[in-house]
């Protein structure tokens, strides 16, 4: 056995749990069920497993000028989404001076946009080691299987972890945040460029999970993405000929027999036998917004307090004040933090999408794209365990995409062109374990 082997297998050993408890939000299930084994919030416990993961990544660094070199350039070459993020952490601390910030809980809303830059920086240093990156894609799909079982779980025995009887959630307990959280993952497993039987198994399982949780916004999310693979799976198809096209055709076609198939069997399980409003709703029985509906009724009560206080916001922590809170992580950012506040979260997203853009990154762009639309129905985005983490894993993922020569030489093989672009400021040197 070779000594590399001694250290690799562990490694990933190391990650594919992370994967499965982190990326999953079990901890967070763990903790609300009073089972830690040790007197600390989940939310740390993350903060330390990725320090952990990155530690060996980090010490090399500290004792070798090139592994140091090739961090800086990592960053580095990701400065236009790393600032606007040094942005919203910045807003956060100004606005905790206001006089309605809310404070009674310690500086647990103030911190919480430097907890989450913190994450995203060490997060962007799992993919680093050359070994990792090459088999990112297989913990990202366990913690998929596992997130699409722990719903499927809540169908077929209603209210083990969700907090709703009658919607399945899986391990983040809430239906939206567990719904968000599948599609989150789909993002980076799927291949927009071909049909693998892969990605049909991905998309026809996050099909069902998301139909199991009954969310608008996850069925809307699920929607986009699908959308956006069928785009591109098309577009690549039509410029390698007809017969390309007709096997893709074929393909996406099997692939809505398949979802249809899923999701007429889990309408029939016993959780959905009451057909309440959102079966009727999913069904085309019922309006998906309803004249009563309640978040309409938050949305503009939000937005008249906007009004009153719109360039200064009142203060980090103050919609945390309001029950249950607008579900809109625009308008949430503007309360708290003001006009600044909203702008510097707008211009991390656009960043995000601007640079997986320039890489022509599609896995990423379309992740950005679900960040910017769940953004409209998820006030707590930036406690989401999928924001916290995918971002900075993606971003090193695409940098390598076109920076490292065997990847884009394997890419050059099956999509006949290249993607890398030369001059791209902080190249990292390929094929050097970190």
């Amino acid at each position: 056995m070779r000594i590399r082997t001694l250290w690799v297998v562990p490694s990933h050993v190391a990650m594919l749990v992370f994967s499965v408890v982190f990326l999953t939000c079990y901890d967070l299930y763990v903790e609300s069920q009073g089972r830690l084994p040790v007197p600390v919030l989940a939310v740390n416990l993350c903060l330390y497993a990725v320090a952990g993961l990155t530690a060996a990544t980090m010490l090399r660094a500290a004792a070798s000028a090139t592994a140091r070199d090739r961090i800086i350039a990592l960053y580095r070459a990701h400065a236009s989404v790393l600032l606007p993020l040094a942005a919203v952490v910045g807003a956060s601390f100004v606005s905790a001076f206001s006089r309605t910030s809310y404070l009674d809980e310690g500086p647990r809303y103030v911190m919480y946009p430097a907890y989450g830059a913190t994450v995203i920086l060490l997060s962007m240093l799992l993919p680093f080691p050359d070994h990792r990156r090459r088999q990112f894609r297989w913990y990202l799909f366990a913690a998929f299987a596992v997130s699409v079982a722990a719903v499927l779980t809540d169908v077929w025995h209603p209210g083990t972890f969700s907090i709703l009887p009658d919607r399945a959630a899986g391990f983040p307990r809430n239906p939206n945040g567990g719904g968000f959280l599948v599609v989150a993952l789909g993002c980076g497993l799927l291949s927009f460029e071909r049909v693998r039987p892969l990605d049909l198994l991905v998309l026809a399982a996050m099909a069902g999970a998301v139909v199991a949780t009954l969310s608008r916004g996850a069925i809307l999310l699920f929607a986009f993405v699908a959308g956006c693979y069928v785009f591109c799976v098309v577009m690549q198809a039509r410029r390698r000929g007809m017969g390309a096209l007709v096997r893709r055709v074929g393909g996406l076609a099997l692939l809505i027999g398949i979802t249809g198939a899923a999701v007429t069997v889990l309408i029939g399980q016993r959780m959905f036998a009451s057909r309440g409003s959102r079966i009727e709703m999913l069904l085309g029985r019922e309006q998906v917004v309803g004249p009563r509906e309640s978040r309409i009724g938050l949305l503009a009560h939000s937005w008249e307090l906007v009004q009153e206080s719109p360039v200064f916001g009142y203060g980090s922590g103050f919609t945390s004040t309001m029950r249950p809170g607008p579900h809109n992580i625009y308008i949430s950012r503007w309360l708290d933090d003001g006009l600044l506040g909203l702008l510097c979260y707008v211009w991390f997203i656009a960043a995000l999408g601007l640079t997986f853009w320039k890489r022509r990154y599609t896995p990423g762009l379309v992740f950005a794209g679900v960040l910017a639309i769940e953004g409209f129905f998820n006030h707590n985005m930036l406690e989401e365990r999928a924001f916290l983490l995918l971002p900075g894993m993606l971003l090193t993922l695409s940098f390598f995409a076109v920076n490292d020569p065997l990847v884009v030489s394997a890419t050059r093989r099956w999509r006949g062109v290249a993607i890398a672009r030369p001059g791209i400021r902080g190249t990292v040197p390929p094929n050097v374990s970190a």
